[in-house]
């Protein structure tokens, strides 16, 4: 069966897009390919003399989610939207690993992070010009025909299910705009208010997951009251996506709460930002030649203007400093790691994660060999005199190097200015959390040399070249997942914590949501 490029997961026989990571593998890869593909004659390092004290690991930089491109709210928005309070889940580490357990369990109840990443607007539903031009994302385009909607029987007046369908007529919209439908102690939510978080959460939804949403069973051109989740059989998308609205708005409207409580101030970041969030608005409106208005109602309905937008982002950016302050006390002891793992060890076992793994972070110069004689198949071949020159010029910069300071940021200078490494080049030849096994085999073997210290460096020579090498570090990979999912568990205990003093009472059937055209 073939296999993930990227991850190597299993795919099904006839379809390209990886069922576990996403990426279509019909594509042009785009990534650097100098040092993650196989070798197919895997060569000798060369080590050259270590330095002898190791030093402690470095933190791990956390990961970027891949966005999908949407016109957003400029400037604030999207600093905002990277102070995001959350830590991106891990990317699979190895065949047969995918996510580790904790973040499986825990991710789900950190509703808060994902109002972060939506802090900017996605806007995805608006058409433009009297030429057809709209601002949809390429994935939207393709032409779906639109079927009726089949409306759902009513279920359970006190939950979700109250109504099979949620939806309105723009003039009921409207005429529902303040009504209240949901109270979390002291405070209100009005249907204007919540259509901004409902539509928030499927417009994050498919900003995130894009052209992948059908592994996900949803439709985006269809109706979504029409349509079963995945997550749950007994809701429709809309009553799925309708619940975490209600439950984002809760712990958001909380955690501003306990933010003025505490007297937390805005920085003066997130002030300028709300202080020029309608400008923001109506430059964005200009610039595709709309009205404020018409901008906002098709991303959340009639019945949700700015009043209801500003009301969104500005508990938010109050409720951020509060959510910060308390996750910055979670700090965990080596113990409390320890602990974790042997209550999920066998969750760990399950999903391939054992104490014996290691990342590494390691810093490296690529010199490519040049020259060589191609033959009919395509096949390159170098001369010992070629490969004398790469070797003799990545001995020159080695010893360029160990004829200065000797330290970490003068060889970074040097693979900034001298690696032809395009993937690293720009942060000075840095690979991070590097497993075994992801890189081809000299450079590999070199990485994980059980003697490997801290300061270590040396040359190695791939397919592709010479590698001039200097390790930073290792950590365990046990505790790097343990560690995120230990703080996961801390955020979620914290904040149920918190919601359960702002019990929340919702009035289901007073709740209308104006339609929002999501496909052509």
């Amino acid at each position: 069966m073939e296999k993930c490029r990227f991850c190597q997961t299993d795919l099904e026989e006839g379809n390209s897009v990886c069922p576990n990571c996403g990426k279509d593998n019909a594509q042009e890869e785009t990534a650097p390919q100098t040092l993650t593909e196989t070798n197919t004659e895997p060569e000798q390092s060369e080590q050259v003399e270590t330095a002898a004290e190791p030093e402690q690991p470095e933190t791990v930089s956390e990961l970027e989610p891949e966005q999908t491109q949407a016109p957003e709210v400029p400037a604030e928005g999207n600093e905002t939207a990277e102070a995001a309070p959350a830590e991106p889940e891990p990317t699979p580490i190895q065949e047969g690993i995918q996510a580790t357990p904790g973040k499986i369990a825990l991710a789900v109840a950190a509703v808060v992070i994902l109002l972060a990443a939506l802090a900017a607007l996605v806007w995805m539903g608006l058409n433009g010009d009297e030429k057809g031009e709209t601002l949809q994302t390429e994935s939207t385009q393709a032409a779906v025909e639109t079927v009726p909607a089949t409306v759902p029987a009513d279920g359970n007046p006190d939950d979700v299910t109250c109504k099979g369908t949620y939806t309105v007529s723009d003039e009921d919209a409207l005429a529902n705009r303040d009504t209240v439908v949901a109270t979390a102690g002291e405070y209100e939510l009005t249907n204007g208010q919540l259509q901004v978080y409902y539509w928030m959460e499927v417009q994050g939804f498919l900003s995130t997951y894009g052209a992948y949403a059908p592994y996900f069973g949803l439709d985006y051109t269809q109706p979504l009251d029409t349509q079963i989740s995945m997550d749950d059989e007994s809701l429709t998308w809309q009553q799925f996506f309708l619940q975490s609205a209600l439950n984002n708005w809760q712990q958001t409207q909380a955690l501003a709460a306990e933010a003025g409580k505490n007297n937390l101030e805005l920085s003066q970041e997130s002030q300028e930002y709300l202080d020029n969030l309608e400008q923001s608005v109506e430059e964005l409106a200009q610039q595709y030649d709309v009205t404020v208005e018409e901008l906002l109602q098709s991303n959340f309905g009639t019945g949700a203007g700015m009043e209801e937008y500003r009301h969104f982002q500005e508990l938010y950016e109050s409720g951020y400093p509060y959510y910060a302050q308390e996750n910055a006390k979670f700090v965990p002891t080596e113990q409390d790691l320890e602990d974790f793992f042997a209550l999920h060890e066998e969750d760990y076992a399950n999903s391939g994660l054992n104490k014996d793994d290691l990342f590494v972070d390691v810093r490296h110069i690529l010199i490519q060999i040049e020259g060589g004689t191609t033959d009919e198949e395509g096949n390159t071949t170098y001369s010992d005199e070629e490969w004398e020159v790469c070797r003799a010029e990545a001995q020159a910069i080695l010893d360029e190097w160990l004829a200065g300071d000797k330290t970490e940021d003068s060889f970074a200078a040097l693979a900034t200015e001298k690696s032809e490494d395009p993937g690293s080049q720009s942060v000075g030849g840095l690979y991070q959390q590097v497993y075994e096994g992801q890189m081809v085999q000299p450079f590999n073997d070199w990485c994980f040399d059980e003697s490997r210290q801290t300061g270590d460096y040396g040359l190695v020579k791939t397919d592709y070249g010479y590698h001039v090498m200097y390790f930073v570090s290792s950590q365990p990979q046990w505790k790097y997942y343990v560690q995120s999912d230990w703080k996961t568990e801390q955020s979620n205990q914290m904040m149920a914590d918190l919601v359960e003093q702002y019990p929340m009472e919702v009035t289901y059937e007073k709740i209308t949501l104006g339609n929002v055209e999501m496909g052509v």
